[in-house]
């Protein structure tokens, strides 16, 4: 029997970030498998009667993942910057920047009156 990977793991690599739709939550990757990520999550716990930090790791499924690490329209790793007002901390790259979102230019350009 062949292991076949699933199509949304072929772009994640160990450190990308993470999200998993199925707990709303983010992290970074720790080790890859063919339909499935390692992260390890952060959480508060109990250690003989103190409040400890403790990183524990977790399995997701590839169904539950969105990487976080690449331009969320194309897919590429370069000159990415965070989309704000999003939420969640996706990433453009600038070519993909330029077009979804006016230039501010274009935006006072359409606000003034007609002549």
């Amino acid at each position: 029997m062949k292991i076949q990977q699933h199509p949304r793991m072929k772009d994640i690599a160990i450190g990308d970030e993470v999200m998993c739709y199925r707990t709303n939550m983010y992290a970074r990757v720790e080790e890859v498998f063919p339909a499935a990520v390692c992260v390890k999550v952060g959480m508060m716990c109990m250690v003989r009667g103190r409040l400890a930090f403790a990183q524990l790791p977790q399995l997701w499924r590839a169904d539950d993942l969105e990487n976080l690490s690449v331009c969320h329209y194309c897919g590429s790793r370069d000159e990415l910057s965070i989309e704000r007002g999003a939420g969640v901390p996706l990433r453009v790259c600038a070519l993909c920047r330029s077009v979804v979102s006016p230039s501010r230019e274009d935006e006072v350009t359409a606000k003034l009156p007609a002549h």
